[in-house]
């Protein structure tokens, strides 16, 4: 009998998970690890702290002590469509690191049942869920803080998890007491010098750069460069809810947040995903403009409505547009910069420009709501 690749895989995780589970689950980590290093962090420069985070890595786990009593009663709230599928793949990501397979289709109907507050098969999750509660603290040890957060979240709305509850709430707690305390201390490191050396907000070195044909830059990536900066840097997600429209889009204020999409229509953006609820919208300087204009017309005449489409002309999942503005980035400085890095670099700018006499309080305010920030907000953002 002729065995799959798949297959053969599944037996091979089954042997080594039985043979060592602390050892293999190790490495399965730490060759990730390499290899989102070998792709983005090449660019890394070495100095005293460069190995802070392999020491962190390498640090004791640290068994905390659990809750004495429950938080809260069963967790009932209403979750966005996106929550509940960002939830959905964190729980997916860690069962598949403990079964080596995917949550088939019956267990992933009752997960969703299960989020939505409908009635579900509680044995079915109780069963192919166990392994959280037998295996919590390697889970904790293995997997990604996000991944941890997302399934707490989904844990707190099922029965009989009361115990895993009160272990792992002490963790969450403490990732977001760091989390909190590293955005209060933002570290000016070699890396970030590095970056902001490179990374012009300058709109004469933009252009030159959009029209350097030594870097073969693609309609495409010039557009995921130019939106970051030819505008006041939004966050990718922003983007990537955004729609072309054939007509000046309406405010969408009575839709549901999750129900909402940004435009672009005729050199203006519209931006229904607001904190204030209030639409944005804001008309492009023409080179921006160009350049979305050069990308919609590269396009097959069916091609979907989103503004920024992937190499097999689909809209990006949040991660792979993650993962292609820091492609675009590094092919443009040599160095990979994330989106959540180009947005804290523009307000370190703006901060700077205002300090040198080159831009007014007022202007600053004007740009920082652009940005979907408040002043402060924007401030606090800036290193």
């Amino acid at each position: 009998m002729v065995i799959s690749k798949a297959e053969s895989q599944r037996n091979y995780y089954k042997r080594k998970l039985s043979e060592n589970r602390d050892e293999f689950l190790k490495k399965r980590k730490e060759i990730k690890s390499r290899y989102y290093k070998k792709t983005f962090k090449n660019e890394i420069i070495e100095d005293n702290n460069s190995n802070d985070k392999e020491k962190e890595q390498q640090k004791e786990f640290i068994i905390l002590k659990p809750l004495n009593e429950k938080i809260n009663p069963l967790n009932t709230s209403i979750l966005k469509e996106q929550t509940k599928k960002t939830y959905f793949k964190s729980l997916n990501t860690i069962y598949k690191l403990y079964k080596n397979k995917d949550i088939d289709y019956n267990l992933k109907n009752e997960i969703f049942k299960l989020l939505s507050n409908e009635i579900y098969n509680n044995k079915l999750i109780d069963d192919e869920l166990d392994f959280i509660k037998t295996d919590l603290y390697d889970i904790i040890k293995y997997s990604k803080k996000s991944d941890i957060r997302n399934v707490y979240s989904l844990i707190t709305r099922i029965n009989d998890f009361d115990n895993t509850i009160k272990q792992l709430y002490p963790y969450i707690d403490a990732n977001q007491i760091e989390y909190n305390n590293k955005r209060k201390n933002k570290v000016v490191n070699v890396n970030v010098e590095n970056k902001m050396f490179k990374l012009s907000f300058n709109k004469d070195d933009i252009i030159s750069i959009l029209n350097d044909n030594d870097l073969k830059l693609t309609n495409r990536e010039k557009l995921l460069f130019s939106l970051f900066t030819l505008f006041p840097t939004r966050r990718a997600i922003d983007y990537n809810r955004m729609l072309i429209s054939n007509e000046k889009p309406k405010n969408e204020k009575e839709i549901k947040l999750e129900k909402r999409n940004n435009y672009y229509y005729n050199g203006m953006f519209y931006f229904n995903i607001t904190k204030n609820k209030h639409i944005q919208q804001y008309s492009i300087i023409p080179e921006l403009k160009e350049i979305i204009d050069n990308e919609l017309l590269s396009r097959p005449i069916d091609y979907d409505n989103h503004l920024l489409l992937n190499d097999y002309n689909k809209p990006y999942s949040s991660s792979e547009l993650s993962l292609k503005i820091m492609t675009v980035y590094k092919k443009i400085y040599g160095i990979a910069i994330s989106a959540v890095e180009i947005r804290k670099l523009y307000c370190t700018y703006l901060k700077n420009q205002v300090s040198i006499g080159k831009m007014t309080e007022d202007e600053h305010r004007k740009i920082a709501e652009m940005m979907n920030h408040s002043y402060e907000e924007n401030k606090k953002y800036a290193y």
